[in-house]
């Protein structure tokens, strides 16, 4: 289990880089994409914490790349002007990319169709515990890269 697993999360990499290339993007630029997608609008510093991202230069080089291709937009908080927001331009270069997204959700859905609502249910668990652990790899993995030697 854990090694069909492992192989289904690069093979999911694979895609994202696949996608990505076909968008003219990094993977790093498709993840934030769809980090925006799920969780909506946010800051800068708020992509910065959930990617792992530095909050100067490389969240911003990625907002200025997804901003140049049309992906996304920034505008000022309305609540605190001085705050900048970084959402999604849902038209556009963004809708071409959710195709590629929209017919793996379909190849998905019909897998899914094949399950019982008792077997789903178990697989939902399973997932959701996966992503717990997976969460928590991240956060105790990420940090200063080692130095060499």
């Amino acid at each position: 289990m854990y090694n069909e697993n492992r192989l289904a999360a690069t093979r999911a990499v694979l895609f994202h880089a696949a996608v990505a290339s076909r968008a003219g993007l990094n993977v790093t630029d498709v993840n934030c994409l769809a980090l925006l997608d799920k969780e909506g609008p946010m800051t800068p510093g708020r992509l910065a914490q959930w990617t792992g991202l530095s909050r100067g230069g490389a969240v911003t080089a990625v907002i200025d790349r997804l901003e140049k291709g049309g992906f996304v937009r920034r505008r000022r908080d309305a609540a605190d002007r001085r705050q900048v927001i970084v959402e999604l331009v849902r038209d556009g270069a963004y809708a071409e990319l959710q195709e590629i997204f929209v017919r793996f959700g379909k190849a998905y859905t019909a897998l899914i169709e094949e399950y019982t609502d008792a077997e789903l249910a178990v697989l939902l668990d399973f997932v959701r515990r996966s992503n717990e652990i997976i969460r928590g790899q991240i956060a105790e993995t990420a940090g200063p890269p080692r130095s060499g030697g």
